[in-house]
């Protein structure tokens, strides 16, 4: 028994498909509201670990049941920045990530 050929069928890309054109690496910064959780710090580092990137300056300080963390990365374009604050958003400990791109006008914030 043989198997028929393979055949390469050549789609259009979908705009969700398309590559991200490159941008010039800016300076991130993230100030995150999280509820007190034993590994909330792991979990925000490895959105950046995953990306090969690696923060520039992490400082996280406790108030009660609350945990302020401020995280500064300065290799990241911006589209990558605000992927991942958007996945820190996601995140279920994750109150509220403020996001400051250098050259940016606007915060991009949540809660």
């Amino acid at each position: 028994m043989t198997l028929p050929a393979l055949n390469l069928v050549n789609l259009p890309l979908n705009h969700q498909d398309r590559p991200v054109p490159t941008e010039i690496a800016a300076d991130a910064r993230y100030l995150i509201r999280a509820e007190v959780d034993a590994d909330i710090l792991c979990r925000l580092l490895n959105q950046f670990a995953l990306q090969g990137h690696v923060p520039a300056e992490v400082e996280a300080s406790r108030r009660e049941d609350w945990l302020d963390i401020a995280l500064r990365v300065n290799t990241l374009p911006r589209y990558r920045a605000e992927v991942i604050a958007q996945r820190m958003r996601g995140m279920v400990s994750v109150c509220s990530v403020d996001l400051h791109v250098q050259g940016a006008e606007a915060v991009l914030s949540a809660t």
